[in-house]
């Protein structure tokens, strides 16, 4: 995971071998959008079926949590650029 210092509240992340991936970022609020971009092959699969990604949980001024829609398992190699909206 990797915060962009230019603009804190966009940074990118690969998901965890899991269904569950939970992005550290001292910028998100309960109330935050957090816009997800795919950045490679697998992530746009994932993306496209039934595993879609989904903000399960967000823990103010610590991280967000990604959660897949079925409960499948990432397979650990996705990537993806998020943004941190208020």
């Amino acid at each position: 995971m990797l915060i962009n210092h230019n603009n804190p509240r966009k940074g990118f992340f690969t998901c965890a071998n899991n269904k569950d991936t939970v992005v550290p970022s001292l910028y998100v609020t309960a109330t935050s959008m957090i816009k997800l971009e795919p950045t490679n092959a697998a992530a746009g699969t994932l993306m496209a079926g039934a595993t879609s990604l989904y903000t399960s949980a967000k823990v103010a001024g610590t991280s967000f949590t990604v959660t897949t829609a079925n409960a499948g398992v990432a397979a650990g190699t996705e990537t993806f650029n998020y943004e941190i909206v208020d």
